[in-house]
């Protein structure tokens, strides 16, 4: 019997929703792929892609299962349950962080994970960060993410996809990568943000989800709490900045911003809802937790 989860085993346990329903917890913002009629033919090349993609990544890294990174494994079956989807196959490597994601289609979807993250850090901060990566799963988000990092040649997966279409995708790919990134700017920001939302119902800790996401921001353990770390930013950031514009360049969305609306989603009736709490009184109402999300998805 094999030790770890294959993308054989998600593909036949993994079923999408005749409805195409998401989570309530998903910021509505979605690539309109269904409608457009791309979807399968889509589907077809990125599984084509991920499928090299997957087979670099085990060059350096390995399957995690019950005998290797037992106590990461045990983890990701909690957020699996959590979030109400099959396990995903999931890969660690000794990569940046930076290149870790949920990469494939929505129905074929594999991890990729650095061990640089994983290690020194506390099952609840692991829980936060695998819930992420299986957010984008329970979303159906992995299919655009995974055509957003290729079209922007995130993580170099452009040069995978080279191997597996030809070099003239390089002719087609790179005129469009600056405009895509603009007019997708905001869905993806919404996606990144809809992924933390993931992480924290599957670790239900702000504290921890507020580690790893400087852990993930600083490349190291911080040694001050996410609440210190804005006080900070509060203290020294500039009132005019032209830090917005970068931010719509930007491969995720500022880390302040994402603390911020983690915070609100936390406090939100939605939050208490989806694990199955009772609301508190004063909880964010849904409107107003859509309005003030909307307002920290904008840039500036």
């Amino acid at each position: 019997m094999s030790t770890y989860v294959s993308l054989a085993d998600f593909a036949t346990t993994w079923h999408r929703d005749e409805s195409n329903a998401v989570p309530p917890w998903v910021i509505a913002a979605h690539l309109p792929l269904d409608q457009l009629g791309v979807r399968e033919r889509l589907e077809d090349v990125l599984d084509t892609i991920t499928a090299l993609q997957r087979a670099d990544r085990l060059e350096d890294g390995v399957y995690i299962g019950p005998t290797a990174l037992p106590d990461t494994y045990k983890e990701l079956l909690h957020c699996a349950r959590r979030l109400h989807i099959a396990v995903p196959p999931a890969v660690a490597a000794g990569a940046p962080m930076s290149t870790q994601g949920a990469f494939g289609t929505d129905g074929r979807a594999f991890l990729y994970l650095s061990t640089y993250f994983l290690s020194g850090t506390s099952a609840s901060v692991k829980q936060f960060h695998l819930g992420r990566l299986c957010g984008d799963i329970a979303a159906h988000q992995v299919t655009a993410n995974t055509l957003y990092a290729m079209v922007v040649d995130q993580n170099g997966l452009r040069s995978i996809a080279r191997r597996a279409v030809g070099p003239l995708l390089e002719v087609f790919m790179a005129p469009l990568s600056l405009g895509f990134r603009l007019a997708l700017s905001h869905w993806h920001r919404a996606a990144e943000m809809t992924a933390d939302r993931a992480g924290l119902l599957c670790c239900r800790d702000m504290d921890a989800a507020g580690t790893a996401l400087l852990k993930a921001t600083m490349g190291v353990n911080p040694s001050l709490s996410h609440r210190e770390y804005l006080d900070q930013l509060q203290r020294v950031r500039e009132s005019s900045s032209p830090g917005k514009w970068a931010e719509l360049m930007s491969a995720k969305p500022w880390t302040h911003k994402r603390l911020k609306a983690l915070e609100l989603f936390h406090d939100s009736a939605l939050y208490a809802r989806t694990i199955g709490a009772e609301v508190p009184d004063g909880a964010v109402s849904d409107e107003d937790l859509t309005t003030r999300t909307n307002k920290l998805l904008g840039v500036g």
